[in-house]
């Protein structure tokens, strides 16, 4: 059997476990489907090049494996430039591929020609042209190791028609073996003494983790190690689940007097960014001392004074921890953790005036407490959007790791089908739900159409109040209750649009209709939309930190 360019690509990836890739048709890629199809990998074809990135991302989110992504060239890879970006922010480990103008083509201003190397190295880890046919399946390799190794994060190459289309001769082609290591890198021993003296004096320790931990799998010592210090923890929002959020060591929904009360941090696995308001008071308590444990020397340090860095890999780091913290007999009697978790009652009491009532339209609060009593506990949870992303934090809780999706850094809306569809194609038996603002289906919605063709079942549950909330709010709290231009949706029937796609979809109008309604979508067998109108005017109950100190809402 003659072997080809794209033989190498898909045979490449088939080495690498790959078993499903998100693409949108063109050439020069055809081939490379004819090879991948032989090697029994799935192929998801999209309606955006966008999605289909945000797509691998979901599913590397949701296995803590890498993602594959294939476009075509051009406009193709301009279009998954957002989803790359997403990855790039999000520190995600995906591979995209994409087909390139012949090489003789090149500089002519041939049809689709375009450099993506320029436009692509700011925002990936690496990235690359293959120019010679028997060296494509070393630099897929390489692409793997770059998307997986240290913080993670994106890895690009594009491959020539020329490259796809010549023959190769196998025994002349490089075909990489054990080009990856599962090796981690360990903290100074040194370091790891010095952090658990810090812990085992604090009299109100806090441990803040984010997503490095689930990338290391370290999910379940960091829970050992939460247990046997008594140390509160809290999690960044994508980290959620890695210790139950019903665990009596979490305090999410504590975490602003955690975080402002604490005299020792640790710090593992999370960049010190804006959703942690950079480490800084006031958030913070100016006099905490700080450790912080990070797989990418340069992070640590950045925006605030760390008193010790550890350079290392989460779950090395944790194990490192516990041991030293066994060795010595630390002891913590968790009273701290107690003291935090002693107003999260009354914090759910109080949500539940709204989260009973029986007002129309909905309100948000009720939306997300009805879908948070009917999901699994390994329910996977995507959100997107901006006002019901701020409900649904305190909400919805998350109880297993990689289970709750949402923008994240880049605040990136349209990620929520997406996100599920991947989600879902690595978890099939889970339940999988995206919960998204009117706003946010608009911009991926027609991936529905996706998920119908593929017989990939989720379930959309649309918050429909005919805005862009926190915009509109934001607007009436800064210029009047009249000035709220460009903010204004129709009141669409979502549900149709989904049934016009082969989904299930119904529009959802009384509280007291929401939990059918979530059975029957579950049940359907197919993706559904379920178009629930709710109430637009949230001033008076907004959880949107953007909105608390405008002038309306003070």
């Amino acid at each position: 059997m003659t072997n080809y360019g794209s033989d190498l690509v898909a045979q490449a990836l088939k080495k690498e476990n790959t078993e499903v890739v998100f693409t949108l048709s063109g050439v020069p890629n055809f081939g490379i489907y004819e090879a991948m199809v032989r090697e029994g990998i799935r192929l998801i074809d999209v309606r955006h090049e966008q999605a289909a990135v945000l797509m691998a991302q979901g599913y590397a989110r949701a296995t803590g494996r890498p993602g594959v992504a294939l476009v075509v060239p051009g406009p193709g890879v301009l279009n998954a430039v957002t989803g790359i970006a997403n990855c790039h922010y999000c520190s995600a480990p995906v591979v995209i591929l994409a087909g390139q103008n012949k090489m003789e083509e090149f500089e002519l201003k041939a049809f689709h020609e375009m450099n993506h190397l320029d436009i692509l190295n700011p925002i990936t880890k690496w990235c690359a042209t293959v120019y010679e046919g028997h060296r494509i399946a070393e630099y897929v390799s390489i692409a793997f190791r770059e998307a997986t190794s240290g913080l993670p994060g994106p890895a690009f190459v594009d491959f020539p028609r020329n490259i796809l289309e010549e023959e190769i001769n196998l025994q002349e082609s490089m075909s990489p073996d054990r080009y990856r290591t599962s090796a981690r890198p360990w903290g100074d021993p040194s370091r790891v003494d010095e952090a658990v003296s810090m812990l085992a004096e604090a009299k109100r320790p806090l441990i803040i983790y984010g997503s490095g931990i689930m990338w290391s799998g370290a999910h379940e010592i960091l829970q050992q190690f939460v247990e046997a210090t008594r140390i509160p923890c809290v999690p960044t929002p994508l980290a959620r689940g890695c210790v139950p959020d019903d665990h009596p060591f979490s305090c999410f929904i504590s975490r602003s007097r955690a975080m402002a009360e604490s005299d020792v941090i640790l710090f593992i696995g999370a960049r010190l960014n804006f959703i942690l308001s950079f480490g800084r008071p006031p958030r913070f308590n100016p006099q905490s001392r700080t450790i912080q444990v990070d797989i990418a020397p340069q992070e640590i340090g950045r925006n605030r004074p760390i008193d010790l860095g550890i350079v290392g890999d989460a779950k090395a780091v944790l194990t490192q921890l516990l041991e030293r913290w066994n060795q010595v007999g630390a002891a913590n009697d968790g009273t701290w953790a107690a003291e935090l978790k002693k107003p999260e009652e009354n914090k759910r009491q109080k949500w539940m005036q709204w989260a009973t009532s029986p007002q129309k339209p909905i309100n948000p609060i009720r939306l997300c407490y009805e879908i948070s009593q009917f999901l699994d506990r390994n329910a996977i949870v995507t959100i997107d959007g901006g006002e019901i992303l701020d409900f649904a934090r305190n909400l919805i809780p998350s109880f297993t790791p990689g289970a709750r999706m949402n923008p994240g850094v880049t605040g990136l809306l349209g990620i929520g089908i997406p996100y599920a569809i991947g989600a879902k194609l690595a978890h099939p038996s889970r339940q999988v739900l995206c919960l998204c603002g009117d706003g946010a289906f608009g911009l991926n919605g027609m991936e529905m159409d996706t998920a119908a063709r593929h017989e990939i079942p989720i379930v959309v549950v649309v918050s429909n109040n005919a805005c862009w909330g926190v915009c509109m709010n934001a607007q009436k709290g800064i210029f009047g209750s009249e000035r709220t231009f460009g903010t204004h949706l129709a009141c669409t029937r979502y549900d149709q649009i989904a049934q016009a796609m082969d989904c299930y979809g119904e529009t959802v109008e009384a509280p007291d209709q929401i939990r059918p309604a979530l059975e029957r979508a579950f049940s359907a067998g197919k993706p559904a939309v379920l178009n629930v109108i709710t109430d637009a005017e949230t001033a008076s109950y907004s959880m949107s930190p953007q909105l608390r100190d405008l002038p309306l809402f003070t």
